[in-house]
Parts: C-alpha cells; structure tokens; sequence
C-alpha cells in the first residue's frame, strides 16, 4: 500500500483540519481458464484477467473526529464489453474513538452484530451487495450499538428526481457479561426497494445469540424468528479443540423445514491442515474432506472431495514475491449446480493457470 501525506496550504486551511492523507491499495489477475462452466455468473473460458483500485481519502479534524472517503474502482475486467472505469463501491464516514457514521456500500446494522449458528434458515438477515447504507455506531454501557436504513434512490413516477427514501430499518447489538457474549439484530420489513441484490431479504427479522466457553468448549446458542412468515430457528454449536484437533457439531431445530445438523472435524499440525465436515439440512446431506500441506518456501498444495466424491480438486500455489502468487488448479463439478467455484477455496472448473498481484 502507498500513501501520500498531503500538508500543502490549502489542506492545512480546511476547517478544523489537523492532517490528511491518501492510501491507494489495488490488485491485478491474469489467467487462462480451459472450460466453459454451467454457471452464467463466471465467464472466465479462455484468456482472463481484472484490475481493481481502491483509493481512501482521510482528514484527522481538530475536534477528534476523522473524515474519510473509500471508492473502489474496477479498472479492467475481460467480462465487460469496454475498458469504461466501473465503480465498484465505495462508503463516506466520519468516526470518532467511540462512534461512526457510514454512508455508501457497507454493512447493514443487523447483519454486522448478528452471530448465530451454522445453517439457520430463518436468520437471513439482509446483507450489503451493491445497496447504499447510511449507518450509525456508537458504544453505550460497553455495548456495541448499530442503526441502519437502506437508501432508495430511485425515480419516483412523481418527482422529478430521485425519491431519496429511507427502507428497511436495522439494529444491531452485541456485549459482554462476564464469561459471556451476546448479540441481538432487528429489521424491518421492506417497503418496496427496487435496487436490492440476491442478498437482500425484504422480511421482518428477529434475532438473539448467547455464547460462553467452559470446559475448554465454546459454546453458542441462537434463536431467530421471521415476523413476517411466523417461521422461527433455534440452533446450539459447540467447537471444542483437543491438542491439533478441533471437534465442532451444530444442531438447528427449524419450523418450517426438517431440522439442521452437523459435525465437523479440522486438524492443524505443523505444514499438514486438514477439514472434514459432514451435515444434513432439510434433509439433504453435504459432505467435504479438505486437506493443505505448505512445503515451504512459498509453495503450497491443495487438495479436496466433496458431495459423493462428484466434485473435487488440486491445486497449488506459489508465492513469487511479495504481493504476487502463481495458482495453477484443476477443479470437477458434477453436480451440475449454478455454482462454478469448487472446494473452500473456490477454485474454478476445469485447469487454470492465474498470476495475481496485491499492491
């Protein structure tokens, strides 16, 4: 990352201003894909490659507060028919020590609190893909405290402009007690926001989680209700580690659908990791083994089985210097979903060779 300390006279002259600053951060890809996959989200068949700048703007005021601008910028992607510039994102703020106001592509109040457990079907709370967010943080009393309320700007038939409404209001919340953490979440249901993203969830939801550690265990319970259907989850998780192993389990009671449950088993030692999960949601059964052994000096394997043995993969990656990585993987999908990224690691399927640079 670079930065640029600006001290010219005029930023020194902004009212109430102590000192600003600069960063840009980016990150490049180059690769060759050999397959044409099911999924119409990804169309990396041949030659590919993607460009991306981000670029945030921070003045420290003489009142404690800190202004700041992040924008993130694609600058070239081969799925796009031009090499036109595509803003991507970007979030206004203004934050202090203990408070922040946001304003753009960035996390919802509910949705940035909530801690449930794996595999809950009615805690959908709406998550940020593109919707303009204005939000509020603050500490009370030691807790963390979120508002929120999506922005609609589009055209109203009797304006004549944009309509500029608030929809679907949030709230987060999440603290300590003693030895344990909890958080509750809250949205309302949505009006009519026509620029939502498959992410977005227009129901009304409610939510509390406890969680604890004993016994060398952690432990978490949640319970999430959607106001809207009636429809409510109530789930327990516990992950307790053993020496390089760490055994995990969650168990989900649902209303709406056959209940949740699962088990998972990861070992960590030394260059060897490997993940094996097995669940059953709504009475349809997933299973993964996933395994990495780092040789050192940069390099390192992948390897994964999934679903019936019908997608798996291997991979490797090298590090050529610092901020660039050599990934070459071959990946097999035959379960013949909407889904092109294979494995934990979303190889895609088919060979790929890909060079990627971090700045």
């Amino acid at each position: 990352m670079k930065r640029i300390l600006l001290a010219s006279a005029s930023i020194v002259a902004f009212a109430g201003a102590a000192a600003a600053e600069v960063a840009f951060n980016g990150e490049a890809a180059l690769g060759y894909n050999n397959t044409d996959a099911i999924s119409e989200a990804d169309d990396d068949l041949g030659f590919y490659w993607d460009a991306e700048l981000g670029v945030t703007l921070s003045q420290e005021l003489d009142n404690g507060l800190t202004a700041a601008a992040t924008v993130t910028v694609d600058l070239t992607d081969n799925e796009v028919d031009d090499f036109d510039m595509l803003a991507d994102g970007y979030v206004l703020s203004l934050t202090s020590e203990t408070a922040g106001l946001y304003f753009g592509d960035t996390d919802q109040a509910a949705n940035k609190r909530w801690n449930g457990v794996s595999e809950m079907e009615q805690d959908g709370f709406s998550e940020t893909d593109g919707e303009t967010v204005l939000r509020g943080d603050f500490m009370a009393y030691g807790l963390g405290v979120s508002l929120s309320a999506l922005v609609d700007n589009t055209t109203d038939d009797n304006l004549n402009g944009p309509g500029d409404t608030l929809d679907q209001y949030s709230v987060g919340v999440d603290g300590e007690f003693g030895s344990f953490q909890f958080t509750t979440a809250y949205q309302t249901e949505e009006n009519d926001f026509s620029d939502a993203s498959g992410d977005f969830e227009p129901d009304e939801i409610f939510g509390i989680s406890v969680g604890t550690a004993f016994a060398g265990a952690d432990v978490d319970v949640a319970y999430a209700r959607n106001l809207t259907t009636e429809e409510d989850s109530t789930g327990i998780e516990a992950a307790f580690p053993i020496g390089p192993v760490t055994l995990g389990a969650f168990y989900v009671a649902e209303s709406a659908q056959d209940d949740g449950y699962g088990i998972a088993v990861d070992y960590v030692s030394g260059a060897i990791t490997v993940s094996t999960a097995w669940e059953n949601v709504d009475d349809s059964e997933d299973w993964a083994i996933e395994a990495g052994y780092d040789f050192g000096m940069g390099l390192m394997a992948y390897a994964g089985v999934s679903d019936a043995a019908d997608d798996y993969y291997v991979a490797t990656t090298y590090a050529l210097a610092e901020g660039a990585q050599l990934l070459v993987s071959y990946a097999v999908d035959d379960s013949d979903d909407s889904e092109d990224e294979i494995g934990d690691p979303e190889y895609q399927e088919g060979t790929t060779v890909e060079v990627s640079f971090e700045f």
